[in-house]
């Protein structure tokens, strides 16, 4: 392993012991550290790099923190604990997805691009390219500017973007 991967492993135990201390207490504390650290170790081990699983983990830990303390709000005090550790971790699970779904994305699109460079190719731009021609006709996304989207009528005169013409 990594020295990365231990500095992952540390901070996953250490944020999840926080998020268990802030939802459970002392006991929460150390159930959370522990879910921490399998998650760092876990995540050493499927070669994940470590700035992606802090994230999605941090994210992960943040959202089941704010699904327990949603119910929390909504519930009397000590009314409704079993509702909100189930809250926790419903939306523990869906920010765990959510984030990790946006972190893989990123994490392929910097790829991506660093392959290119390193190919001594340009960068891709921004959005699906086509060449100039090929570009389809719309409001808006006229080939020329001679080109009119709607042809005029006697009660309603030529449109040109966000300009009429009378």
């Amino acid at each position: 392993m990594r020295p990365s991967d231990f500095l992952s492993i540390a901070v996953n135990a250490l944020f999840g012991a926080v998020t268990g201390w802030l939802l459970l207490g002392t006991a929460g504390s150390a159930a959370g550290a522990v879910l921490g650290a399998a998650f760092g170790y876990a995540a050493a081990r499927f070669n994940v790099r470590p700035a992606i699983a802090m994230t999605v983990f941090v994210g992960a830990m943040t959202g089941g923190l704010i699904g327990s303390s949603i119910v929390s709000t909504i519930c009397l005090p000590n009314t409704c604990t079993a509702l909100e550790i189930v809250a926790g971790i419903v939306t523990a699970i869906a920010a765990f997805i959510g984030v990790g779904i946006v972190a893989a994305l990123v994490t392929r699109s910097f790829d991506e691009y660093n392959e290119r460079v390193d190919a001594g190719l340009p960068p891709t731009g921004v959005g699906c390219e086509v060449e100039e021609g090929d570009r389809p006709s719309a409001i808006g996304h006229r080939q020329n500017e001679n080109e009119v989207d709607d042809p005029a009528t006697p009660d309603r005169p030529t449109f040109r973007g966000d300009k009429r013409t009378q």
